[in-house]
């Protein structure tokens, strides 16, 4: 072992050289012995023919390397632009309690009232989507249209699922139901669990409204140290609760009468609910705490939440307006309004031309026609009386997917506005392929 150690070591000190000359001495010795034979003299070499001018250039395309280069997916699909998120969206967040056939009363509304608010909406084009999407636009996941409605209900009662529930399945509209550990599944008037999954099969979430449904500021006797452990407990054992029975996160809370304060709404958080609703009559923006996200009480004896809740930007509520079908058409069934780029349709070019056709509707006062598009809010869009053209030409590009135009106008001096919107979507991978 140490005479190969010593060899090995002197075989680097040497280096190079000094292995070439002992790999010459024991190739000698091997011929010698008859092991291995001596190389056979190479033949001449064949004199090689000139080549051609083709050939020379020939060898030279071979011998450049790109040829043989694979291109980079980065070089060969277009870069689209980053993902742009729209911040000036607003969300209103109608908050209702129980329904009976018949209401009258502030938290009971009456199930062909509840009926008749659902069909403005839907008629009005304004649309409704799930709280969680709201939440998704705020971590800047996804985009929410320019205006949309939420819709809540507390406390769990029986009425949600047999006068509530087969309206908003029948309209497609999605909801959340905040219920509170002592009033499920008991009997009565209390929602059981399997309502309760039909109905989270067809658009509805759920949340938490605490354990007993009491108010935080209630302290009962309690000492400041008991009084915190009880508000902890009420937030955080509804919320497991509804975890184990449902299988799903519970990440909605919905204060009892509304009563929070900074404290709790911090807490709230710690706990792991990442929206909290309240019962002040706000509009959700882009910079709404999660932990105090306003609602509308919609009362059974009042039309004032419901009318605050559904009007947007000044414009009047759901109830006020009449909402026109993009595709309405005339007595002889030719369309009222034509519409470019038209509902639903994709387009290319991201800088469009907005145009509406208003001839087949009759009169129009001029000064009453109002354009709105999203991203932008109300704009200066030229109508000509004599073609009934709304023309809009938008100042920059579009960098968002979806695109929503609300128009409205009056037919004559103290009518109702008329109100149509629409969406189009544009192709925005297509801009950057190759124009032919």
């Amino acid at each position: 072992m140490r005479l190969f150690t010593l060899t090995l070591s002197l075989l680097v000190f040497l280096g190079l050289p000094a292995c070439k000359r002992i790999e010459s001495k024991l190739d000698r010795l091997a011929r010698a012995a008859g092991i291995t034979q001596a190389p056979a003299e190479s033949a001449p070499k064949a004199t090689e023919q000139p080549l051609t001018p083709e050939q020379v250039a020939m060898e030279k395309r071979l011998q450049d390397n790109s040829v043989y280069e694979v291109p980079k997916e980065e070089d060969i699909t277009p870069k689209s632009e980053a993902f742009e998120l729209n911040k000036s969206a607003v969300v209103s967040i109608l908050g209702y309690h129980d329904f009976r056939d018949r209401g009258g009363s502030p938290m009971i509304i009456a199930a062909g009232k509840f009926r008749d608010q659902m069909k403005a909406i839907k008629e009005s084009g304004i649309p409704v989507i799930p709280l969680s999407d709201v939440l998704a636009w705020r971590k800047g996941l996804k985009n929410i249209p320019e205006e949309s409605i939420v819709i809540t209900m507390d406390d769990g009662w029986q009425g949600v699922y047999t006068y509530a529930y087969p309206v908003l399945k029948e309209y497609g509209f999605p909801f959340t139901v905040y219920v509170y550990k002592k009033y499920v599944n008991i009997g009565g008037r209390s929602l059981s669990w399997s309502q309760i999954k039909e109905m989270m099969q067809n658009g509805c979430e759920i949340g938490s409204h605490s354990v007993s449904h009491e108010s935080f500021r209630a302290k009962k006797g309690r000492s400041d140290a008991e009084h915190a452990q009880w508000v902890l407990a009420e937030l955080k054992d509804s919320k497991d609760f509804i975890e184990k029975n449902l299988g799903v996160p519970c990440t909605s809370f919905a204060y009892p009468f509304g009563v929070f304060d900074d404290a709790l709404a911090e807490t709230g958080l710690q706990v792991g609910y990442e929206t909290l609703v309240t019962v002040n009559s706000q509009k959700v923006n882009w910079d709404t705490p999660l932990s105090k996200m306003g609602r509308f009480i919609i009362h059974g004896e009042s039309d004032t939440n419901f009318k605050l809740a559904t009007s947007f930007r000044g414009r009047g509520d759901v109830t006020s307006n009449h909402f026109l079908k993009a595709d309405a058409k005339d007595e002889a069934g030719r369309k009222l309004l034509e519409m470019s780029p038209a509902p639903n349709e994709v387009i290319t070019e991201r800088r469009p031309t907005i145009r509406v056709n208003l001839q087949h509707v009759g009169t129009v006062e001029a000064d009453s026609v109002r354009l709105r598009v999203s991203g932008l809010g109300s704009v200066s869009a030229q109508y000509d009386p004599t073609t009934m053209q709304v023309t809009y030409q938008l100042p920059y590009r579009l960098r968002r997917e979806d695109c929503s135009v609300t128009l409205s106008f009056k037919r004559a001096a103290g009518q109702p506005d008329e109100v149509v919107t629409w969406r189009f979507k544009v192709n925005l991978e297509a801009s950057y392929l190759p124009q032919s």
